[in-house]
């Protein structure tokens, strides 16, 4: 008999993005598909602030915030593939 059911993926803890020495550029820290995005453009968000989720070899990566600030403009959406390096957001 098959073992129980596969349920939501693991969550790996927060990780924070890899754009801080870009300044505004908020950058994906791995390569994966975006399940969802947690904030819109416009929205005020502090250093740590939860951006999007990726999920990469099956674990789900929550990507934070580099810094506070506004979110001015969002260059993923939910089902978009990222790599390493790629941007996610700019947050001014």
């Amino acid at each position: 008999a098959p073992g129980p059911a596969a349920s939501a993926p693991p969550r790996r803890p927060r990780r924070s993005g890899a754009g801080e020495a870009d300044g505004e550029a908020l950058l994906s820290p791995l390569g994966g598909t975006v399940l969802r995005v947690a904030v819109e453009p416009g929205a005020t968000v502090e250093r740590g602030a939860l951006i999007c989720v990726i999920e990469a070899m099956k674990m789900e990566n929550e990507i934070t915030a580099h810094r506070g600030g506004t979110v001015a403009e969002l260059t993923v959406a939910g089902g978009t593939a990222v790599a390493s390096g790629d941007p996610i957001a700019v947050i001014r």
